[in-house]
């Protein structure tokens, strides 16, 4: 969810109608989520961590079932050519994240313990901005200006 002016984020699991939790603030009190423009696209993966893309402010955030920060994942690792700019996430089986990155025209993928494992970026990712993984090991990602979604098998 997020304020009518853009300015605050916070991820609200629900139980049937009712908040169950609200995850906005850290440990010290600060904001999780930076506000602006790019919503945040959020995913569950297997062990009940939300994985967040936050666009604004540059960074994927996992936090675990309590809302407590576990991680965040800036592309530092990956040493692409551009800041890391994330938009969709997703996760698959094995609760590896997968996270496109528009400006680098790549896939981040990073293993259960939220570590880098690698890039994927040849074969033809051009705006990478929609993402879904299937049950057999497929990515399906959705390409901004062009409108076509590539499907690549990147697990055996």
């Amino acid at each position: 969810m997020y304020t009518t002016d853009d300015s605050q984020y916070k991820i609200v699991r629900y139980q049937g109608h009712t908040v169950k939790q609200e995850i906005e603030r850290d440990e010290d009190g600060e904001p999780i989520y930076k506000g602006g423009k790019y919503a945040l696209c959020v995913v569950e993966n297997n062990n009940g961590d939300i994985c967040a893309s936050d666009g604004n402010a540059d960074t994927v955030v996992v936090v675990n079932k309590s809302g407590r920060v576990r991680s965040r994942y800036d592309g530092t690792p990956a040493r692409r050519k551009e800041s890391f700019n994330p938009r969709h996430i997703a996760t698959d089986s094995i609760s590896q994240i997968i996270v496109t990155d528009i400006d680098n025209a790549c896939l981040h993928i990073l293993d259960q313990n939220r570590q880098f494992l690698r890039c994927v970026d040849n074969c033809g990712l051009d705006d990478p901005n929609g993402l879904s993984v299937d049950s057999e090991g497929r990515l399906w990602v959705g390409l901004y200006d062009s409108g076509e979604v590539k499907v690549i098998q990147y697990m055996k």
